[in-house]
């Protein structure tokens, strides 16, 4: 009831106005150029239905567009990441070591408006070396699509429909286009893109965001069907999520690249997955009810597994598996310096066996960065992740993983064209000797 609710107050703060369905009848009522007026003849007859005089322009990072002014605009781009690891791993039953090189991403981005310039959409595919290790992607299919939505955006209001990020930690949110590092945190909270709807609400703009989001749970891009109304149809994610900048907007891209003046932001999030049915390997049942399976949200299921396990808990095996997750986040930039920290705890529980009890797994980040006027950057991460917070009963000495990392890089055009490395080393708590990993990764990107 209560995100009924939210949904319910979201949608008549968007659309509460008198829509004329008659230009004859609606206008009379309506002071011409009103504002009123002008969201009536966005959701009403005047749409833009016909476009011509397209104005063609290319800008780094954004892509070609094709553009008739407040009718239509198409913007095409394209994404590419040639990267190369090699590393050393302590408890690797050969020698350990090992090297790579691939496409990370290939990348191609549909973005623009249509029929106003309040309508807007976005469509993102993407693809790797094998097609499994990009958002959205399937080992069968080798190609995914990472982003699908469209929506409506009017003053201080915005509502997306589609395949879109779920709304948690400022790292997921980062686009793999705009890291510091080569990549992100190696372990981390991994709520992945969902399909869904979501609203955003700015009521002092550039300053505060507000947002809601519903997503099916099932996670994007999986082979399971919809629409058959059977199966486990209760298990849907409410996101919710705040951010403060105060000093003006502040994008979720990392780095200070232009010598910025001070501009900080804060941030929370609280993710609920509630209602599932999973079974004791923590797969859930599909929406079509006749499969167990972990989809694209696998990370978490995962992660929840690991938790119960090392804690010493009964195995899930439920039809009423509660998961919930919440962050927060605080960052700055000023001058070319930057930093960023955020911290997250992810929990399961099963609400019908007390047996099973609750286990959660909680992670931090501390990242710093220095970029210098022409370009080139130095920057230090630290990341750990307790696997099962508190004691645990498979490791006296912890389960901890801990990472850290030393960040390099040169930007010729911004986040747009670059190249980078970072080292990383990676240690997992286990009882005797910890596993120690050495990483380096090199990448070059081009974004266009």
């Amino acid at each position: 009831m209560k995100n009924l609710l939210i949904i319910y107050l979201l949608l008549t703060g968007l659309l509460l106005t008198k829509t004329s369905f008659s230009n004859e009848d609606g206008k009379a009522n309506i002071d011409e150029g009103s504002s009123v007026q002008k969201l009536s003849d966005t959701l009403g007859t005047n749409l833009n239905k016909k476009a011509k005089d397209f104005n063609i322009s290319w800008k780094a990072g954004k892509g070609l567009s094709f553009e008739s002014p407040g009718e239509f605009k198409l913007s095409i781009g394209a994404r590419i990441q040639a990267r190369y690891d090699t590393w050393v791993k302590s408890d690797d039953p050969q020698d350990g070591r090992g090297n790579e090189f691939g496409t990370r991403r290939l990348q191609m981005t549909f973005a623009g408006y249509a029929y106003s310039p309040n309508i807007f959409y976005k469509y993102v595919f993407n693809t790797d070396k094998n097609g499994e290790e990009i958002a959205g992607g399937t080992k069968d299919a080798g190609l995914g699509v990472e982003d699908a939505f469209f929506g409506y955006k009017k003053g201080m209001f915005k509502i997306t429909f589609g395949q879109m990020k779920i709304p948690f930690d400022i790292e997921e949110l980062a686009s793999s286009s705009g890291l510091e590092f080569v990549d992100k945190s190696s372990k981390r909270h991994v709520w992945e893109r969902d399909h869904g709807i979501k609203f955003d609400f700015s009521p002092v703009k550039n300053k505060i965001n507000l947002a809601y989001y519903l997503g099916t749970g099932t996670g994007g891009n999986n082979s399971e069907s919809y629409f058959k109304q059977n199966g486990n149809t209760d298990d849907h994610i409410h996101a919710y999520r705040i951010d403060i900048t105060p000093l003006g907007q502040y994008k979720y891209s990392q780095g200070d690249l232009k010598g910025s003046d001070l501009k900080v932001g804060f941030g929370a999030a609280y993710v609920q997955w509630n209602n599932l049915t999973v079974n004791a390997a923590y797969e859930i049942l599909n929406d079509a009810g006749d499969d167990f399976v972990k989809g694209k949200l696998d990370d978490i299921l995962d992660k929840l597994e690991i938790a119960f396990d090392n804690s010493g808990q009964t195995t899930a095996a439920s039809t009423d598996f509660d998961v919930s997750a919440m962050t927060y986040d605080f960052r700055a930039k000023m001058s070319g310096f930057a930093f960023e920290y955020n911290y997250s705890i992810l929990t399961g529980k099963d609400q019908e066996n007390s047996a099973v009890g609750r286990a959660s797994t909680d992670f931090h980040r501390y990242q710093l960065s220095y970029t210098t006027p022409s370009g080139w950057m130095i920057g230090y991460r630290y990341s750990i992740m307790d696997e099962s917070t508190g004691d645990n009963s498979t490791n006296s000495k912890g389960d901890n993983h801990e990472e850290i990392s030393y960040g390099f890089g040169k930007y010729f055009a911004g986040h747009n064209l670059k190249l980078q490395a970072t080292y990383s080393e990676l240690t997992e708590e286990k009882t005797g000797d910890d596993a120690k990993d050495e990483i380096w990764m090199f990448q070059a990107q081009m974004k266009f």
